[in-house]
């Protein structure tokens, strides 16, 4: 049987998958002290702001939306997860939780979809002026 390269309308995939991970870098013990966790909730939104469904990561931190119909959608990762008494927040720029994701023919499996949680660099800091006033100052250190 010879083909064109070119897929008929029925034989174009219908549906796709987004898979991804979810790690906490605690650098407790070095650069790589790295945690998963069972049982973290993703969501996924589409383009219409609607909630489509919910997972959670396995043993790995690997969680995966399979089935889906081809169009664009949401990733809703948690914006901090809470362990032992501290709080880790996304190490992406300006602590990014959601990611745009498109499912086309062209591309039915978006399995990318990773995410890093680490400890918050937010602080309170004293410093104290270089003039003769010694009045301290209070900056944020994010």
């Amino acid at each position: 049987m010879k083909s064109n390269g070119r897929l008929n309308q029925s034989d174009r995939p219908a549906y796709g998958t987004i898979k991804g991970n979810i790690q906490i870098f605690r650098n407790k013990y070095g650069n790589d002290d790295v945690l998963s966790f069972c049982c973290i909730k993703v969501n996924l939104w589409d383009s219409d702001d609607q909630w489509v469904t919910e997972e959670c990561t396995d043993d790995n931190g690997d969680f995966a939306f399979v089935g889906l119909a081809l169009k664009a959608y949401t990733v809703v990762f948690p914006e901090s997860i809470d362990y032992q008494k501290q709080k880790f927040v996304s190490e992406s720029s300006g602590f990014r939780h959601q990611f745009k994701v498109e499912l086309s023919p062209e591309k039915t499996l978006v399995d990318n979809v990773d995410i890093r949680y680490s400890l918050s660099q937010t602080g309170l800091i004293e410093g104290y002026p270089t003039g003769a006033d010694a009045q301290s100052m209070l900056g944020i250190n994010a």
